[in-house]
């Protein structure tokens, strides 16, 4: 399956935030919209960043800067995406080997959606569950 299938079943909606944005804001956003990452874009709408929980508190645990920062101090800049048209086990296998829990997905340039280790649990479990079925309806059928 194709991420592009995984997708159907995920909102459309993209939340970002700017490089400038504060992160106790963007913090607060993740948690009233109960999402662990933002795509972060840069005033041309391009892909600047990607802001995750893990980022929050990795900027707070190490920077003696205070309680106050921009988004820019503490995102991943340097960041892996994917296409709609990866499958699902390739960036299931590119997540684990990175130790990422979030992929931005681009079609045209542009950021769509984000895919989550999450997400691909989800799928994975939901296939199990599909072949778990059939199995048990052609047991079922040789009785």
């Amino acid at each position: 399956m194709l991420i592009r299938d995984l997708l159907k079943h995920k909102s459309s909606e993209l939340l970002t935030v700017s490089p400038d944005d504060d992160i106790r804001q963007s913090a607060t956003v993740m948690v009233d919209e109960g999402v662990s990452a933002l795509v972060v874009e840069a005033e041309n709408g391009q892909l600047a960043g990607i802001l995750t929980e893990r980022d929050v508190a990795r900027y707070f645990a190490t920077s003696g800067n205070g309680t106050t920062a921009q988004v820019r101090d503490a995102m991943t800049s340097d960041i892996i995406t994917c296409s709609v048209e990866h499958r699902v086990g390739e960036i299931a296998e590119i997540m684990s080997d990175s130790n990422i829990r979030h992929l931005p997905v681009l079609v045209d340039g542009k950021v769509t959606a984000i895919v989550s280790i999450r997400d691909i649990v989800r799928f994975h479990l939901s296939a199990l569950e599909n072949e778990n079925h059939t199995l048990r309806e052609l047991v079922a059928a040789l009785d």
